[in-house]
């Protein structure tokens, strides 16, 4: 059986909210979003890893396989035609 939308919980730091509750206090909400943008702030400043030397010639090697693979479909293709 199906909740309804303004039956559901969410889990916030003061408890459990309900739906309508939320309507009722912006000010969670508003909390909840600067939290959110706080954590996404942290996530964009932490930037990409360098990749170690095996995964890069992994890389390009699984790269060179499909190229050659492309080859062999196009010339069975050819070939059976």
């Amino acid at each position: 059986m199906a909740t309804p939308t303004s039956e559901l919980l969410y889990p916030l730091q003061q408890g459990p909210i309900r739906l309508k509750e939320l309507h009722e206090k912006p000010e969670v909400i508003e909390e909840t979003l600067r939290e959110h943008k706080e954590a996404l702030q942290k996530v964009e400043q932490l930037g990409l890893r360098p990749l170690s030397p095996l995964v890069r010639v992994t890389i390009w090697g699984l790269r060179l396989y499909v190229l050659f693979m492309v080859v062999i479909v196009i010339v069975n293709v050819i070939q059976n035609l």
